[in-house]
């Protein structure tokens, strides 16, 4: 079935023509992969740049953000590599302001390339050393906050930005069953600032961004056109996956799924149905 495949791929791509064939996919911002490196530049830019500045803004010398696969923090993906796709079975990151810089460490997870500092606490299983999982992890986020003595600890719990709100019931419980009195009363919410640190952008991310919307507006003028839409015959569905296609043949992604809507005079929304002809 395989060599089947090969093949007719192969009879497809030589009845091509050569024009076809040859013609590279236009990709505005580059591959994959060096998107991901342009994300890792600001990753390391943002966690020594404006990390600092938000936490002594909002008097914070440490800030605790633990989360378990699965159930990651909505932060998670402005503190990580882009490579990386979800927590380490349970993943911590300590941020501790020293006065002069501010300390990144990771408890479970790597370095996020040169990002942070792991701490692979181990046990040894059998003659073997084992990587610390579950509970177990509680106690070597003690040890770090024994060892710095933090006054104000920051943590993503609040009722309002869901942004904010990343620290779940059960990871909230275990670690302030495992930390106790001592430093669960140093406990301070820090909303304000984890919106702060998702919203800021960098110089260099506000000129990316100022050309991704010039290719959002070129997109929309080409999707509103006589090029895409045939009167009479095009549906708002039609759009909604010409979008989408559009957006992974240029090598991009969307946030949600694209929704395209029709307003037509003496007609409800009801009476024009979920998917209009335009």
């Amino acid at each position: 079935m395989a060599l089947f495949h090969v093949r007719f791929a192969a009879v497809v791509l030589a009845a091509l023509p050569l024009a076809a064939q040859s013609k590279a996919p236009v990709r505005p911002f580059g591959t994959a992969r060096a998107q991901a490196a342009l994300q890792q530049q600001w990753l390391e830019k943002r966690m020594t740049t404006i990390l600092p500045v938000v936490m002594r803004k909002y008097g914070v010398d440490m800030w605790v953000v633990p989360m378990r696969e699965y159930n990651e923090d909505p932060l998670f993906t402005s503190l990580v590599s882009p490579t990386t796709f979800a927590a380490r079975r349970r993943t911590i990151y300590v941020f501790f302001d020293t006065g002069t810089a501010v300390e990144r460490i990771a408890l479970g997870g790597g370095p996020q390339g040169g990002v942070y500092t792991p701490v692979f606490a181990t046990k040894t299983v059998g003659g073997r050393s084992a990587e610390l999982w579950g509970d177990q992890q509680w106690t070597s986020l003690k040890e770090v906050i024994e060892k710095r003595d933090p006054k104000r600890i920051a943590i993503d719990k609040s009722r309002i930005p869901a942004f904010a709100d990343g620290l779940s019931s059960g990871e909230f419980e275990g670690m302030s069953e495992a930390l106790g009195p001592q430093w669960t009363t140093r406990f301070a919410p820090a909303e304000d600032m984890a919106v702060e640190l998702i919203a800021t952008r960098l110089p260099e991310e506000e000129t990316f961004y100022a050309k991704l919307t010039a290719e959002v507006w070129s997109m929309i003028e080409e999707m509103f056109s006589s090029r895409t839409i045939t009167p009479g015959v095009t549906r708002t569905s039609d759009l909604v996956w010409w979008w989408r296609q559009r957006l992974t043949d240029r090598g991009l992604g969307t946030w949600f799924h694209p929704s395209v809507s029709v307003q037509r005079k003496g007609a409800t929304a009801e009476a024009l149905d979920e998917d209009p002809i335009i």
